[in-house]
């Protein structure tokens, strides 16, 4: 019996780390190609989360560069193929998820005059609030962004004034759902009731 117990316990804790420990990053390597380039559509799914393309004017969706294009970056990235083009980011499922980091890169890379792209960042959190941050993207190689307060979102748009970006690197993750917390706190309180039993 009390192995029993201590099995449950020890399988409580374990998958309440699992979900916590939820983390992704979201590469684009399944739309690798050597094409020049290639249309993705409206809608992209990967590990779990959702990108749209929401742009009002015109919805041309997503493209990717192929490895044969000269503006490659040097990995797949994804690109919104509207001018001053909007994407939504959100967790499939609806639930709620933070946003740690992203790589940008401007749309043609090396072409004179597309530098300083500023990419604006909102995100509207579970209670409704929302946080917003700007990144300004020079020519060149990737660049790694880092958020500040993007946590507990239900979702995150995002555009350029009118200049087009590269997006790629999407770092995620998943946030816990309050019975996963439960159910962890449940499971070291009886490993811990467990452990007493057996000093006693």
């Amino acid at each position: 019996m009390k192995k029993t117990i201590l099995a449950l316990a020890l399988a409580a804790c374990a998958q309440g780390f699992a979900v916590q420990a939820s983390a992704a990053v979201i590469d684009f390597e399944s739309l690798a190609s050597t094409a020049d380039n290639s249309n993705v559509g409206t809608t992209y799914i990967e590990k779990g989360f959702q990108f749209d393309d929401v742009t009002v004017a015109s919805n041309f969706g997503f493209a990717t560069w192929g490895s044969a294009n000269p503006f490659f970056s040097g990995s797949t990235a994804l690109i919104n193929n509207n001018d001053s083009g909007i994407t939504r980011l959100t967790q499939v499922g609806g639930t709620a998820f933070n946003l740690n980091s992203i790589d940008l890169t401007v749309l043609y890379p090396g072409l004179t005059g597309d530098g300083n792209v500023a990419v604006t960042f909102t995100g509207t959190k579970l209670d409704h609030s929302t946080v917003t941050q700007t990144f300004t993207v020079n020519d060149g190689a990737p660049q790694t962004f880092t958020f500040a307060g993007f946590t507990n979102l239900a979702s995150v748009t995002w555009s350029d004034n009118a200049m087009y970006h590269q997006f790629d690197n999407v770092n995620v993750a998943a946030v816990p759902e309050p019975e996963t917390y439960a159910m962890l706190l449940a499971g070291l309180g009886l490993i811990g009731f467990m452990a007493r039993r057996r000093a006693a």
